[in-house]
C-alpha cells in the first residue's frame, strides 16, 4: 500500500523546482524565503491563508504541478493494491480524477484546531489556517463521509468499515 501526502509532495515540488521558487518570489516577494533562500512556509501561509487572491494565485501555480507529481507516483506504483492520495485539495486539484473511490475526512472546527495546537503551531496561524484554507468538496463525488470527532480507535473503525465496503 501507498500513502501519498500531497502536503508532502507540494514541499517536494518547492525543493526541487527552482522555478517555481523564482515564480513564488515574483508572486508574493522576497520576504517568503528564509536567510538561506528557502522558502518559509510559515511567511507564505500567513500571507495566502489570509487573502483568498493571494491563494488562488497559489493555487493556480502549484495545482497543475502537484497533479502531474502525483501522476508520476502513482504510475510508478502499478502494481500496488491499494493507493491512498491524502489531500484536503483533492477537488480543487483535480486528484480525484485519479481515485475510485474517495472518502471525506469531517471535524469540527475545534477538533482541527486542537490538532494544530498539538503540532506547535501559534494561536495566529492556526487561526489564518482553519479560516483561510477555502477547501473546495465536491460532495457528489464523494463515496465515504467520516467524522472524525471521536478517538483515533473510532476513526480506525471507520476506515476498517469502509475497506470491508470496497
Amino acid at each position: 500500500m501507498t500513502v501519498i501526502d500531497v502536503d508532502e509532495v507540494a514541499k517536494g515540488i518547492y525543493s526541487k523546482n527552482p522555478g517555481v521558487l523564482t515564480k513564488i518570489g515574483e508572486l508574493f516577494g522576497n520576504d517568503v524565503f528564509n536567510s538561506r533562500g528557502g522558502l518559509d512556509f510559515r511567511l507564505l501561509a500567513g500571507k495566502v491563508f489570509s487573502d483568498k487572491n493571494q491563494l488562488d494565485k497559489l493555487n493556480k501555480l502549484m495545482f497543475p504541478l502537484i497533479k502531474s507529481e502525483v501522476r508520476e507516483i502513482l504510475a510508478k506504483k502499478l502494481l500496488e493494491s491499494y493507493k491512498i492520495v491524502d489531500a484536503a485539495v483533492l477537488f480543487g486539484c483535480g486528484l480525484d480524477e485519479f481515485c475510485d473511490f474517495t472518502v471525506l475526512v469531517e471535524s469540527s472546527e475545534k477538533r482541527r484546531e486542537k490538532y494544530l495546537r498539538q503540532s506547535g503551531l501559534p494561536e495566529d496561524e492556526i487561526k489564518l489556517k482553519v479560516e483561510g484554507q477555502h477547501i473546495k468538496i465536491n460532495k457528489d463525488k464523494v463515496d465515504f463521509i467520516i467524522n472524525n470527532d471521536g478517538s483515533k480507535e473510532d476513526l480506525f473503525l471507520k476506515v476498517g468499515e469502509i475497506l470491508k465496503n470496497i
